[in-house]
């Protein structure tokens, strides 16, 4: 897929959104994503499920991709880093976050991130929380009810159905926008779509291969 991005102003800050499933937030030198769920594949072979090792390469081969794109200095994961307990892909990723040693990696548990505190520090991640504040925006996999602060979530992996010529419809992830949320869309493809959940005041942010849509 190609890269394509779309700047959006929210609560006085600049963020960069991308058609890869991330937001880029140059003030911090930060990837923004959720829901990368490293280790399903190898957990659905495990219980006889056949899903191709490809899935979880392409995803890592995308995120490393997209830090060299933008440059990024810190990796901030919004919650389901992992799917389940400890597998060839988690030790993978391990090896990617040892050779991108560099770059900061916070994760911000989620309910799949089951791994006690100890462990997940030494995958070698720089930070683990269950809620992470950064210049008054609220980093959390679940909103938080009566917030303080402007959240920025997963967890649902939204998507919106786009009408087709004859009958037919188009499922796209997307970044669900209002003005003191956003949700991110699921990071990794071996995801499914929630299009059936609403917000009040939200705008929608399609991704596609060839750039983002924005629906009100």
């Amino acid at each position: 897929m190609r890269i394509h991005t779309k700047s959006i102003a929210w609560n006085r800050e600049d963020l960069v959104f991308c058609n890869e499933r991330v937001i880029y937030w140059q003030k911090e030198d930060a990837l923004i994503l959720s829901d990368l769920h490293i280790g399903k594949a190898a957990h659905f072979r495990k219980n006889g499920i056949p899903v191709p090792t490809q899935i979880h390469e392409k995803d890592l081969n995308r995120l490393a991709r997209l830090i060299h794109y933008f440059g990024a200095k810190r990796v901030i994961m919004v919650g389901d880093m992992l799917h389940a307990n400890d597998n060839i892909e988690v030790q993978d990723f391990m090896r990617f976050i040892e050779e991108n040693h560099a770059i900061d990696f916070l994760l911000v548990k989620g309910n799949h991130d089951r791994m006690n505190d100890k462990y997940l520090l030494n995958m070698g991640l720089s930070s683990v929380s269950t809620q992470y504040l950064l210049h008054a925006l609220l980093f959390v996999h679940e909103p938080v009810a009566d917030s303080l602060f402007p959240q920025i979530t997963g967890h649902i992996h939204p998507g919106i159905v786009l009408p087709l010529p004859t009958r037919r419809t188009l499922r796209l992830p997307a970044f669900v926008v209002s003005p003191e949320l956003i949700v991110l869309p699921a990071f990794s493809n071996f995801t499914g779509l929630d299009t059936k959940s609403k917000y009040n005041d939200a705008v929608y942010y399609a991704c596609y291969e060839g750039g983002i849509a924005e629906i009100a």
